[in-house]
């Protein structure tokens, strides 16, 4: 463990990736408590037609899958092709955080709206949630990474071995875009079933 510390201390680019989830990820917890009523309105009425949806069995799985898989597919498409321009990097930066903010923000929406009975209903509809923000975090690093090399590469002519970098970063993508598939087939299939197995 303290070999681990070690290591993120020491890097630079990781040790800003943690801070900024952590701050983000903090924001999101609490901003359910500054949204007027109307929103807080709207946040429980799609909660509570969620759940309507699973338990009438009116939920489209297949639909819910295609579109969950094109817009995991497209985040990480937008994130890795970014990191391979030099002008990308602030955009990198504003998805991940966003996503940080995204997750902490429904999972505690959740249990605002429907208490501490919500807090396992909460943990399984987040946990494609989480493990998209984990994809995103990995494919994050990766990115500007690549971006940083790129930019010694060219302006500080630093030598690297471009073939064995391209090669790494385009599996990279396909190990995350499987994750997401995971995560899209979980969050469409699986996940609904063990809400009305435990609710309904």
């Amino acid at each position: 463990m303290k070999k681990v510390f070690q290591k993120i201390k020491h890097n630079k680019l990781l040790t800003l990736l943690i801070l900024l989830a952590i701050i983000f990820l903090l924001l999101g917890f609490f901003y359910i408590t500054i949204l007027n009523n109307e929103n807080k309105a709207i946040i429980k009425e799609n909660t509570n037609n969620y759940l309507m949806a699973i338990k009438n069995n009116t939920l489209k799985y297949q639909t819910t899958f295609f579109k969950t898989t094109i817009s995991n597919t497209l985040t990480n498409s937008l994130i890795w092709l970014l990191g391979i321009s030099l002008i990308g990097i602030i955009f990198i930066f504003l998805i991940f955080i966003f996503k940080c903010f995204l997750f902490s923000f429904t999972f505690t929406s959740i249990i605002y709206n429907k208490g501490l009975k919500g807090l396992l209903f909460a943990t399984f509809y987040s946990f494609p949630l989480f493990l998209n923000l984990i994809v995103c975090f990995f494919l994050t690093y990766y990115a500007l990474s690549f971006s940083i090399m790129l930019f010694n590469y060219f302006f500080r002519k630093k030598d690297y071995n471009r073939k064995v970098i391209v090669k790494r970063y385009l599996k990279i993508f396909v190990f995350t875009f499987f994750i997401s598939l995971v995560s899209s087939i979980c969050e469409s299939f699986v996940i609904p079933k063990i809400i009305k197995l435990i609710y309904f």
